[in-house]
């Protein structure tokens, strides 16, 4: 061969060698019929099925700051003082209210004698024009040949006169009264209205204290922002702070992102360890789903549903707010051709995988069935040892 003609062919030997190794190397996933389940992975605590539940006095209005709680998980007595309220601001309008009432009872004795006055002032100018009146009739002369026409008549017009002023005098005496009764019934309204709120003051710091019902384990109640009860936050009326749960029946309270949420149900079978104690393993079923995931840590903007799961059994060392890791079995293990998730091509809600067939590939629909967090079960439209391209791509 000469020289030329092999520095004519060299060239076009290495750019045949780069042109094949720039050309990608497809990955291919085999087909196979394998065991097939759907778990999804929980975590949560132990929490009693029944307690009696504590909470702030209910016959408070407002929030009340609370002064002092017993520590989380303490073993109480019947008749322990649980929490205690800081009556502070209930004493202070106790205060306000027995001196507005002072006052009110200061007005009363003040309208009183102003009503007692004006009242003998009144009676003591009826008096008089009914004095007048009766002096008048008695000593009235309407003889013309002692009096003339006009002194008659003057007298006439006097004596109707008293008449009117003395019938006026009625009519103030009797608007005065009913003023009077107004004005004193309207007093006595407002010292029944402090007299009521120093009693409900009075009911107020005498159940400042909260008493446990009876003998057991603390338990605080968490808000939605995951805090719970301490001294110096403020509580509503009749808002729960905690529990006395009934340690003899516990169930777990898991939560599971709602990302990886898939096909939960009640009845599904759930196995869980201690966070303290992963070699234990237990047993247990689902036994209520919330409805719509929420937010369980304040500041943490992902949402979780809440599942409560019961318990097979409960051995001695299980105690409300134990840390709990669980594995949800939402779909029993059985045999099924799986694919992975990422080889399969969705164009327009129908589903197609790329099959190998000699050097090309072939696009392929199929049926799938259920998922799990990285294989999806195929129902029709392959078979076991076909070979399929392991990354979907549209192109091939």
């Amino acid at each position: 061969m000469s020289k030329k003609l092999l520095a004519l062919l060299v060239p076009v030997w290495l750019l045949g060698c780069q042109e094949a190794s720039d050309k990608p190397t497809q990955l291919l996933y085999t087909v196979e019929s394998k065991p097939f389940s759907i778990t999804v992975d929980a975590e949560g605590e132990l929490e009693a099925a029944s307690e009696t539940v504590i909470s702030a006095p209910t016959s408070a209005r407002g929030a009340q700051t609370l002064a002092w709680i017993v520590p989380e998980y303490s073993q109480v007595k019947k008749g322990d003082v649980i929490a205690r309220f800081d009556g502070s601001q209930l004493a202070r309008r106790k205060r306000f209210s027995e001196f507005d009432k002072g006052k009110v009872a200061q007005d009363m004795t003040v309208t009183d004698s102003d009503l007692t006055t004006r009242k003998s002032h009144l009676d003591s100018d009826k008096s008089i024009v009914s004095e007048e009146k009766r002096f008048a009739e008695t000593f009235s002369i309407d003889d013309e040949r002692i009096r003339s026409k006009l002194d008659i008549l003057d007298q006439l017009q006097n004596v109707e006169y008293l008449n009117a002023k003395e019938a006026y005098f009625e009519w103030q005496t009797d608007q005065f009264s009913s003023s009077a009764l107004g004005e004193m019934e309207l007093l006595k309204l407002q010292s029944k209205q402090h007299e009521s709120k120093i009693a409900m003051y009075n009911a107020n710091l005498e159940s400042l204290e909260v008493i446990a019902p009876h003998d057991g384990l603390l338990t605080l109640n968490a808000d939605w922002r995951g805090e719970k009860p301490k001294a110096g936050q403020a509580l509503w009326a009749g808002q729960k702070i905690g529990g006395l749960p009934d340690i003899s029946s516990l169930q777990a309270k898991l939560f599971v992102h709602e990302k990886e949420a898939l096909g939960l149900e009640v009845g599904q079978t759930v196995k869980f360890t201690l966070l303290s104690n992963s070699d234990e393993r237990f047993d247990g079923k689902v036994t209520k789903v919330s409805p719509y995931p929420q937010s369980i840590r304040r500041g943490d903007p992902q949402k979780y549903y809440e599942v409560i799961a019961s318990l097979n059994e409960t051995p001695s060392h299980f105690t409300p707010g134990n840390k709990v890791l669980a594995t949800l079995l939402v779909q029993e293990r059985k045999q099924a051709l799986l694919v992975p998730k990422h080889s399969i091509i969705n164009d327009n809600n129908a589903f197609f995988v790329l099959v190998k067939d000699g050097s090309q590939f072939q696009r392929v629909k199929v049926e799938l069935g259920q998922s799990n967090l990285s294989h999806t079960e195929v129902l029709e439209g392959l078979s076991p040892n076909q070979q399929i391209a392991l990354v979907a791509n549209k192109e091939l």
